[in-house]
Order: structure tokens, then C-alpha cells, then sequence
């Protein structure tokens, strides 16, 4: 999928094209030119029977020479900059195009819990939730489970407000920082994706086993449902489903598509 031309979302002004020695410029130039684009990662259910629960989205950017420029070299600097939000808008421009293209699917579109308060994201989410009827039935917002722990109560807010849309809610790399249970009981979230450091080797790691084991029983005390992430190898998927996860998705499911 393209990104549509005319651009709510996109960045107004250039980004300088000196320097691509870093992925941080690299990325600006990306989105001022609107090489981006969404890839879709089939998200499994995975209990007596297997089938397609939803897909994930993460949004693909390319160089000059349409090479993907890796998330690695920009996404630390870019969550506490202006160019995280641009990168959330346009994730979830493209995300609400999608599920008008597509009323058979769900989609769980990122964001930084930073990006809640941001303007603009806010008017590509609430103009898309108006252009539809039940468009917010079938659209995930996840946020990664540090930056909402740092902005709780952005996060408790803006849940309240979506309440009536119907908007699910992911809480991403669960695990992966200091949960706070008093913050997790005040959400609303649907459904949790485990930090992928606990997925891989879990079926040869009794530490992963044990920590992946006890994230399932929290999240059925707050009645979320299990993601785990990146599961590339059957031995993983059983141990997983073993443990109780609800859903999976990597490699052995199945790659990233670039069109749905």
C-alpha cells in the first residue's frame, strides 16, 4: 500500500538533505517524500483451532535508494522528538485508510502514548472514527507498556474518551519495564504483547518459561488477552501455547505482507 496522496499527517517542511549518515535524518527525508508504507503481520489465535485474529501493522520506511531504513536507527531519538509524532500520524492515516479499504479485518496500529496528546494525531484519529460507522470497532492502538507507564495518566484519560468508539487497546513489550499494578488495574487495556526478549529460545529457557508463565496469569487477572511476538520456530509456538498464550505471531506464521 501507498501512502495517499495530499497529506493530512505528513510533515509540512523539509528535513535538510545534508546528512543521511544517520537513520534519524534518513527518516525525516522518508517521510517528507512519503516513502512510507504500512506491513501487515498476521496475528493468530492460536487455542483448539488456529485462525487469523487480527493483524499487526508497523510502518516501513525506505531510503533514497528504496532500501528499508532500519526502526533500530531513529525510534530511540524519534519517541521524544517531533518526528515520533510524525511517524505515529502517519501510521495511523495509513492504518484508518486500510480499515475502510478492508471492513472484514482488524488492525492494531502502534503508538507512542506521547503521541495521544499530539494535535494532529488526534484530528487524523477523530476524522477517521467520524467517516465510518464501527471503524473504531476494528482498530487496536497499541502503545508500548514504558512510555505508558511514564504517561499514566494521559493514558487513563484518553481511554475514558475512546470508550464510546469501541477502540481496543494493546499494551506492547509487556514486561519489558517496571509494571506498575496500580496503573495496569485503571486501564482498559484488551489485550497485552509480550516483550519478544521472553519469546525467543523459551522453549530451551526455564527463566523465559517461568516470567512468560507468570505475564500470562497477570493477564488473565486483569482478563487481557496473550500476544507473543516473533515466535519463529514450532518448538516456541508449544511451549507457548503450553503456557497459555492466546495468540502468536512471527516468522513460523508467517512474514510481514506488504498489502492486504
Amino acid at each position: 500500500m501507498e501512502p495517499a496522496d495530499g497529506g493530512t499527517g505528513y510533515p509540512t517542511e523539509s528535513p535538510g538533505w545534508a546528512d543521511f549518515r544517520d537513520g534519524y535524518s534518513a527518516a525525516e527525508a522518508a517521510l517528507f517524500e512519503r516513502r512510507a508504507a504500512l506491513e501487515y503481520l498476521p496475528v493468530y489465535a492460536t487455542g483448539d483451532q488456529v485462525s487469523l485474529a487480527f493483524y499487526g501493522a508497523n510502518l516501513s520506511l525506505r531510503d533514497e535508494y528504496s532500501k528499508p531504513i532500519a526502526r533500530a536507527a531513529y525510534a530511540g531519538r524519534a519517541e521524544k522528538e517531533l518526528l515520533g509524532r510524525d511517524l505515529d500520524t502517519v501510521a495511523l492515516k495509513l492504518g484508518i485508510e486500510t480499515l475502510r479499504d478492508r471492513p472484514d479485518i482488524r488492525l492494531a496500529v502502534p503508538s507512542s502514548a506521547r503521541s495521544l496528546a499530539d494535535t494532529r494525531w488526534r484530528q487524523e484519529l477523530e476524522t477517521g472514527l467520524a467517516s465510518h460507522p464501527y471503524l473504531g470497532e476494528r482498530l487496536i492502538l497499541e502503545m508500548d507498556e514504558p512510555s505508558v507507564m511514564d504517561l499514566h495518566e494521559v493514558v487513563g484519560r484518553f481511554m475514558a474518551e475512546m470508550q464510546g468508539h469501541g477502540v481496543a487497546f494493546a499494551l506492547g513489550r509487556f514486561g519489558a519495564g517496571a509494571t506498575n499494578f496500580q496503573h495496569l488495574r485503571r486501564f482498559h487495556f484488551d489485550l497485552v504483547s509480550i516483550d519478544r526478549s521472553f519469546v525467543k529460545g523459551i522453549e530451551t529457557d526455564p527463566d523465559n518459561q517461568v516470567v512468560v508463565g507468570a505475564l500470562v496469569s497477570i493477564a488473565q487477572q486483569f482478563e487481557m488477552f496473550t500476544v507473543a511476538p516473533q515466535v519463529e520456530i514450532p518448538q516456541e509456538a508449544s511451549k507457548l501455547l503450553e503456557l497459555g498464550v492466546d495468540c502468536m505471531s512471527g516468522q513460523f506464521f508467517g512474514p510481514p505482507l506488504a498489502r492486504l
